[in-house]
């Protein structure tokens, strides 16, 4: 009677839970598995190991160039202006871009304006620069409607959402 009670034991402690089984490889694992197709999976595929070597490889170079270009700046954008944008507002900005010496703003009697993807600053305006490009954060977020229209040209003049791009304009400035 003893001995088999101290066999069933010694079988209990000898069994792997699943929880046991999860930080093994796949060939130290005791078959814990339902069908038999997990039994399968798990005798041929060690995940982990697989995941290991694909991030300890090295990266291709067309990888390289492509976190290269995502993190070059191209919008015009000071780079301080620009990560201070996106910190304040969750947006990627690298879309943007800024039109130096624009003719476009004097033919609507201003020194600068966002639309779209677009910051147009007329001559020697480029103090503008920070408030236009919290416009574009705003146009992202959907909260700019048109309110009138001049030479085809969409504009809102609502004064609370000129006050917030001049405050937060300044604020992601600084950085």
């Amino acid at each position: 009677m003893f001995e088999s009670t101290q066999r069933k034991r010694d079988k209990q402690t000898q069994t792997k839970s699943e929880a046991d089984n999860y930080w093994l490889p796949a060939w130290q694992q005791q078959d814990v598995s339902s069908t038999p197709m997990q039994r399968q999976a798990a005798m041929y595929y060690d995940v982990d190991a697989m995941l290991d070597k694909v991030a300890s490889e090295q990266d291709t170079a067309v990888q390289r160039q492509s976190a290269d270009q995502t993190n070059e700046n191209r919008t015009g954008m000071p780079d301080r202006l620009k990560s201070g944008l996106e910190n304040l507002s969750g947006y990627d900005l690298s879309n943007v871009r800024v039109r130096y010496n624009s003719p476009k703003p004097a033919q609507l009697n201003a020194h600068a304006y966002a639309q779209g993807q677009s910051i147009h600053l007329a001559p020697g305006q480029e103090k503008h620069l920070p408030h236009e490009s919290w416009h574009i954060v705003q146009q992202m977020q959907g909260r700019v409607k048109p309110t009138m229209q001049a030479h085809g040209v969409d504009i809102n003049d609502d004064v609370a959402l000129e006050r917030e791009a001049d405050r937060m304009g300044a604020k992601a400035a600084r950085g």
